[in-house]
């Protein structure tokens, strides 16, 4: 009885290790599905970690178009009441920029457009009021012609270019004609705004030409050209380094203005506003004017024997006293000249002979200067983009379905930049080409699965069985060493 059981429990051992051996490669994979396992819920772990920051960065991207080229800049137009968000300079040469009026939010984030040229008012028209609160209906053009309920920030425009001539009442501007209920912040604007005009009411203004609104932390290095082509008839005309007329709110703003104003009716020139007016008539305010800088002259005449000449180094002509006014400094010079039959102009040489010398760009934006050997007369022109060497880092991976985003930063002066990566390209489906048919080929494919068939295949073992067979090895060990001990105490 004693020697079968323990040939029961040597058989029972030795099929458990052999069913163990067949099972080996099975703990094996087990081993390794344990440590995938583990991998698994360590990468399910920093999964949302991850995820949130994409959805974050999704956020903010959904929130703005981002603008990266003058193709984006002129479809702002369809959307006017968008929001919208500069991710490199620009440059406008050689493209046709109409103004449209701008109701959204325009976000620059430090970055310029070049070369921004303006010959046509937009299609805007609204009411403006001269001093005495006649009413005229008045075209406008800028960057927008009328800017209503937007904001504008942290946007310079380089080398801006506006030359018009009209026989409508109208006002010019750096960034807008006409401004209504909106603002201006952390911009700045540098470049040429020519009217020719020829009714009753017009001016031209450094930052907008008409309105109100917050302007604030701006600055403008601007040549300001208005010339009155109606000798015959006597007009309202206004021109500021900040606005020509109406009662923008300014603060903290830097100007630099070079005015020439040729002009046979009344002239409201001022280095801030050329008339400081609230309109409509019974319009109540109290606005603000502090913590401004100018500097510069407006030349001017006024062909008109009922003379005003309003010109003044912050404001032209006051018409409304309801306003802060407090910490404002000026270097200006009023210069009027009295021969009213040459308009007055920024280059009046009679014999210009212009040198040319280009800079390249760098980290810094490029640009041509011309000088006039005759008369001294320089100005800049043609300005081109930097050139970084920009090291790039993917703040957002590009998936099929979305496009990612690139952050850089210049190794020399440490600008920064941003782009967009496009959407990742599906690989392409592989082509399957069909093998000719041949028998000897049927016959060694059915040979060979013949020959597989009959091969031996390993055990396979669920994990329960494998549970089951090691309750039976550690039983049978257990056993048969109890049956040994047994045996050796009896002899």
């Amino acid at each position: 009885m004693k020697r079968s059981m323990i040939k029961w429990l040597a058989a029972g051992a030795g099929l458990a290790v052999w069913m163990m051996a067949g099972t080996v490669p099975v703990q094996a994979s087990n081993a390794e599905d344990s440590v995938s396992v583990q991998q698994a819920a360590d990468s399910q772990e920093e999964e949302p970690q991850a995820a949130d920051a994409q959805e974050e960065a999704e956020s903010i991207a959904e929130e703005f178009t981002d603008i990266s080229d003058a193709e984006g800049l002129l479809e702002m137009r369809r959307n006017p009441a968008g929001a919208y968000r500069l991710t490199a300079d620009i440059d406008l040469s050689g493209f046709e920029w109409i103004p449209f009026a701008f109701q959204g939010t325009l976000d620059g984030q430090g970055y310029s457009i070049l070369n921004l040229t303006v010959n046509e008012t937009g299609q805007s028209l609204e009411e403006t009021f001269d001093g005495n609160m006649k009413v005229y209906d008045t075209v406008f053009a800028g960057l927008f012609d009328e800017m209503k309920g937007a904001a504008v920030s942290n946007l310079h425009l380089l080398n801006l270019r506006i030359d018009v001539e009209t026989d409508k009442p109208c006002f010019i501007g750096g960034f807008a004609g006409y401004m209504e209920n909106s603002s201006i912040e952390g911009c700045s604007v540098q470049g040429i705004l020519q009217l020719r005009a020829f009714d009753r009411m017009f001016g031209v203004g450094g930052i907008i030409g008409y309105g109100c609104g917050a302007i604030s932390d701006t600055s403008a290095d601007v040549t300001l050209v208005c010339i009155d082509t109606d000798a015959a008839n006597r007009d309202e005309q206004f021109m500021g380094g900040v606005c020509a007329a109406g009662y923008p709110d300014i603060k903290g703003c830097n100007i630099r203005i070079a005015g020439f104003d040729s002009d046979h009716g009344y002239v409201h020139d001022g280095g801030l506003v050329g008339m400081y007016m609230f309109y409509p008539k019974g319009t109540k305010y109290y606005g603000s004017i502090k913590d401004n800088f100018v500097e510069g002259k407006i030349t001017f005449f006024e062909d008109n024997k009922n003379r005003r000449a309003y010109c003044n180094g912050f404001i032209g002509e006051i018409m409304n006293w309801d306003f802060e006014n407090g910490r404002n400094k000026d270097q200006f010079v009023r210069d009027e000249v009295f021969k009213y039959d040459v308009d007055l102009l920024p280059h009046a040489c009679e014999n210009p002979a212009m040198k040319e010398e280009v800079t390249a760009p760098g980290c810094d934006f490029g640009y041509t200067t011309y000088t006039c050997e005759t008369c001294g007369y320089t100005q800049t022109d043609h300005y081109t983009l930097k050139v970084h060497d920009y090291e790039w880092t993917i703040t957002l991976e590009p998936t099929l379905e979305k496009e990612g985003l690139k952050n850089g930063i210049c190794r020399n002066c440490g600008a920064e930049a941003q782009e967009v990566i496009p959407r990742l390209t599906p690989p392409p489906t592989p082509e399957i080409t069909p093998e000719p048919e041949s028998d000897e080929g049927d016959a060694l494919e059915n040979t060979s699965v013949d020959s597989a068939a009959q091969l031996p295949r390993e055990p396979e073992v669920s994990k329960g069985l494998i549970l089951l067979l090691s309750v039976i090895i550690a039983g049978s060990a257990i056993a048969l060493t109890a049956l040994i001990v047994r045996q050796g105490r009896k002899k």
